[in-house]
């Protein structure tokens, strides 16, 4: 087992992000990496732009770590101008460069402190990280897919994002997380069955304090509501 599994965990799946991306690159036409779209429904290069300013947040926020401070998670960053394609994605490398070398100012214990104002169940420094800089952004690229009809590429991608934190030392509450995104994509494209062989681990992986804050919220996910019937989904998330 490494001695820095927080770090590297957290650079494992940056990795897995920023592989994602460059997928952009090889697959799509120059339009489709160029088109804009509307507020409600982005396109990738938008996307791209999102991730970038995740990952300036997650930076600001480890800068704050080193030096002694707190750091909030629980903040919307504003993305940046949305130029051309390869200008979004030079300036997501940038942005990856710059979180890598805020990561190796701090050690294993500030990235496993939790953060920021009190909440309703543990959370850290490493999973706002990841939160910001990956988790998001897969899902916003799952979802990116799931608008186009291409449902093999949605869950294509949240089997990378699951599989990329199977493959590292992170807590198991990373594993839950990852879990839940998978079930949850699988549900959406009418794979019930497959959902429910994942999203049961959301809960047994997940920190104790917060598994009944994510029964409440699985109760209400509309991306689950294709199972609210299924009596083994009621069971597992407590629903009356």
């Amino acid at each position: 087992m490494s001695e820095t599994p927080l770090r590297d965990g957290v650079r494992r799946l940056l990795e897995t992000a920023r592989n994602e991306e460059w997928t952009f690159t090889r697959a799509l036409t120059a339009d489709e990496r160029d088109r804009i779209g509307t507020e409600g429904a982005p396109e990738i290069k938008e996307l791209v732009v999102r991730a970038t300013a995740g990952r300036r947040h997650a930076t600001s926020m480890l800068r704050e770590v080193a030096a002694g401070r707190s750091a909030d998670g629980c903040i919307e960053p504003p993305p940046g101008p949305v130029g051309t394609w390869a200008e979004a994605h030079h300036d997501a490398h940038n942005a990856t460069a710059e979180l890598l070398g805020a990561l190796d100012a701090v050690d294993e214990e500030q990235l496993a402190a939790n953060p920021g104002p009190r909440r309703n169940h543990p959370q850290y420094h490493w999973r706002d990280v990841v939160i910001y800089a990956v988790r998001g952004p897969m899902m916003s690229y799952a979802e990116w897919h799931h608008r186009a009809g291409r449902e093999m590429d949605a869950i294509g991608v949240l089997s990378r994002w699951y599989e990329g934190v199977r493959g590292t030392d992170l807590p198991t509450k990373a594993l839950s997380d990852a879990s839940y995104d998978l079930a949850c994509g699988l549900a959406r494209e009418g794979r019930l069955d497959e959902a429910m062989e994942y999203l049961p681990d959301a809960f047994a992986y997940n920190d104790r304090a917060a598994v009944p804050v994510l029964k409440a919220w699985a109760r209400e996910d509309g991306d689950l509501a294709p199972l609210a019937e299924r009596p083994d989904f009621r069971a597992l998330v407590g629903a009356a």
